[in-house]
């Protein structure tokens, strides 16, 4: 048996700075070693040694209150944690800001013969995608198609015979939304097949995950989360006039349908870096363009008649455990809009200079060759209203108020206000002129 005896050494927890660490070490050395160390001179080696210690303890106590305070949202002061806590709470972080508004587009069509109107068969469609560029710098992309056949646009004489006084031309006035930015493309080479795998993009600031397809031609889809197996897509109208592009009667231009999609991915986004996560399952035979029925829905009634959850999430229609179909030895190759400028905001007018234009006919066939280069080549644009958007990020306690105003509101749909408020973000070509039916 040991001759020592044990020491009921007394520790003061609540000692967490420099002076009162150096203080507690100092009266335990005076209680328990009175006889090995006496030299309490400032000066002096031992003194050194005391003071390291409680250097270091002062260290680590900072370090704790930090992180305890960077792990709840009203202390923390870290950029990157409070968007990941945002994240915890519902909170879908946006890296670049971006601009949008309306844009007007001219195109002169050539007249029929007898002058009384342009020639409809020379109305082409803008198609989205094309690239305008303004005064700034900044470069603006078409959001949706503009159909100058629309019986809704303005047209006007543009030119006329001098002699005679009939019109040749006409000029036709339509409107489309445009977005900050421009398109980018970045190829990944991906090995064997690894769960949950992690991609981290080479862009900076990116505004917005376009496209992300692979060798085989699979499209990956952007969801909220991976458990999310459904996406809905808007889909042509068959009521409407095709030939026209424009809606008659009460229709809208285009429906929602869910669609299924075994390919998924997340976007995880930090101050300027933008990260993609795919899923936990290997590659599977699953159909890719399969509409889900709704009646498909596998309920928890597996040896009972009853049913004890009355939840319904339109987002999982399918009941799978699964959490996607992640990519494996193949090349992805990702489409992204990134913004070229720091201020994207444009007063009236500046939008103004047309820098790649998809203008397509119904019928280029029967078309005079030479014409319809004219019409293409006629094509302006200008911005008759301010395109305004975010210029800068906002800072640490801005986000904070975001983050609570975000999970206030839980994207709940349950008054009046609520689902007028979700119709005022849907496209425009999904929702009728007059009334909304759902």
């Amino acid at each position: 048996m040991s001759n020592k005896k044990a020491r009921a050494v007394s520790i003061k927890y609540t000692s967490r700075e420099f002076d009162s660490i150096r203080d507690d070490l100092i009266d335990y050395i005076k209680r328990y070693y009175p006889d090995t160390y006496r030299d309490f001179n400032e000066s002096s080696f031992g003194s050194l040694m005391v003071d390291t210690v409680a250097y270091i303890g002062d260290i680590l106590s900072f370090y704790l209150d930090y992180q305890a305070n960077e792990t709840f949202l009203d202390t923390a002061v870290e950029y990157n944690n409070i968007i990941k806590l945002g994240k915890q709470l519902g909170y879908k972080f946006s890296t670049a800001p971006s601009s949008h508004g309306i844009a007007t587009f001219y195109v002169l069509i050539p007249a029929v013969t007898s002058g009384l109107g342009p020639d409809k068969r020379y109305m082409p469609i803008l198609k989205k995608g094309s690239t305008f560029r303004a005064t700034t710098g900044s470069d603006f992309i078409l959001m949706e198609d503009v159909h100058f056949g629309n019986p809704n646009n303005e047209i006007r004489v543009a030119r006329q015979n001098e002699a005679t006084g009939i019109p040749t031309a006409f000029a036709v006035k339509g409107f489309g939304r445009v977005i900050s930015g421009r398109y980018y493309t970045e190829t990944h080479p991906v090995g064997e097949f690894t769960k949950f795998r992690k991609l981290t993009l080479n862009g900076l600031d990116i505004s917005e995950i376009i496209s992300i397809t692979d060798l085989e031609g699979n499209e990956y889809h952007e969801v909220e989360y991976l458990s999310q197996n459904i996406l809905y897509k808007g889909v042509t109208n068959r009521d409407k006039t095709l030939s026209t592009g424009y809606t008659t009667g009460d229709q809208a231009a285009e429906i929602l349908k869910p669609f299924m999609v075994p390919r998924r991915f997340t976007v995880n986004r930090m101050r300027r870096k933008t990260q993609i996560q795919f899923g936990a399952s290997s590659d599977m035979a699953l159909p890719e363009d399969m509409i889900a029925d709704p009646s498909n829905v596998i309920m928890k009634v597996h040896g009972k008649d009853y049913i004890d959850s009355l939840s319904f999430d339109p987002t999982r229609l399918i009941e799978s455990d699964k959490f996607g179909v992640g990519p494996s030895n193949t090349t992805l190759t990702v489409q992204y809009r990134l913004n070229n400028s720091r201020d994207v905001n444009c007063r009236v007018g500046q939008l103004n200079k047309v820098s790649e234009s998809r203008l397509e006919f119904d019928d280029i066939t029967v078309l005079n060759a030479s014409t319809a280069r004219a019409v293409i080549k006629s094509l302006e644009v200008d911005n008759e209203e301010p395109i305004t958007g975010d210029v800068q990020l906002p800072d640490a306690t801005e986000l904070k108020h975001r983050i609570y105003d975000t999970f206030a509101t839980q994207k709940r749909a349950v008054t009046q206000q609520d689902y007028e408020s979700v119709v005022y973000q849907m496209p425009t070509k999904l929702v009728l002129s007059k009334d909304v039916r759902f």
